[in-house]
């Protein structure tokens, strides 16, 4: 059954989702949705983002298909700076899976690069004008045309899978403003600041570093509080409220849990041990 078929231009620096976005599909992309139906979208002018549960987040530019799958965690949106032009379809068929794996469309990786191309582009332009003058038989018509168009997802011969972001490079930003005396606020700022969402932020991070962002920051202020009892006559509430641990007593405990002594102790054993 064919659920939804629509084309929208969003024009740069213009909210997203617009008001004319379907009743039942509206949607906030900081919390994303998830759909009881496969939708294939094809962003033919501008550029955007999508995340999945399963896939992780992908840049999307012109010519780029994607597929959002039933019960699978999503989100997208436009650039704010370029916006874009797509079309879709939605579908609720049990035959869809079985088309989709036919042309290696995956769950972890549902993004094709296609380009423009004609063929594609015509078979949404014709799915589009059926749905809306609902000629007689519309539904396995456009059914047809769906299958048609992920056939082709898997046999064009330029169509190439998009690899999702690695984020290194945010996740090593984050490291080093971590590792500065200057206090975090929080790590949902800290993900806002090197340009990324709080979940996939926290989900990369955990997979490159191998420990949550927390445990990495509380590691860190550690550290940083260790070379501020040696090397300063800094007390012990200034380096709790310059760490921003919130009171002396969280500071000390906290010190203790990691470093084994009380910071007093370790001043004092550092201290004797210079002499």
């Amino acid at each position: 059954m064919i659920t939804c078929v629509g084309y929208e231009e969003i024009s740069a620096h213009t909210p997203y989702p617009s008001r004319k976005h379907k009743t039942g599909y509206y949607f906030e992309p900081d919390k994303g949705r998830v759909l009881n139906e496969y939708q294939l979208v094809y962003v033919t002018n501008g550029e955007g983002m999508l995340e999945t549960e399963h896939g992780g987040e992908f840049n999307i530019k012109t010519g780029m298909v994607f597929v959002l799958f039933p019960g699978e965690w999503h989100t997208y949106r436009p650039n704010e700076d370029f916006g874009w032009s797509h079309y879709w379809i939605g579908i609720n068929n049990k035959n869809m899976s079985r088309w989709l794996e036919n042309s290696n469309l995956k769950i972890d990786n549902p993004v094709f690069n296609v380009g423009i191309n004609g063929e594609i582009l015509s078979l949404f332009q014709k799915a589009l004008q059926i749905a809306e003058a609902e000629q007689s038989m519309y539904q396995n018509i456009i059914n047809g045309l769906t299958n048609y168009i992920v056939a082709l997802l898997g046999s064009v011969n330029d169509c190439q899978f998009v690899e999702r972001c690695n984020y290194v490079d945010n996740i090593n930003q984050a490291c080093m403003i971590m590792s500065n005396e200057e206090s975090v606020d929080s790590i949902a700022d800290l993900a806002r600041n090197v340009g990324m969402g709080y979940s996939l932020f926290r989900r990369e991070f955990k997979r490159q570093k191998g420990c949550s962002p927390i445990k990495y920051l509380q590691t860190q202020k550690i550290t940083q509080a260790e070379r501020l009892l040696v090397n300063t006559n800094l007390s012990l509430k200034e380096i709790t409220f310059r760490l921003s641990f919130g009171s002396p007593s969280y500071f000390s405990s906290q010190f203790k849990k990691i470093v084994g002594v009380s910071p007093t102790r370790y001043r004092n054993d550092r201290t004797r041990s210079d002499r």
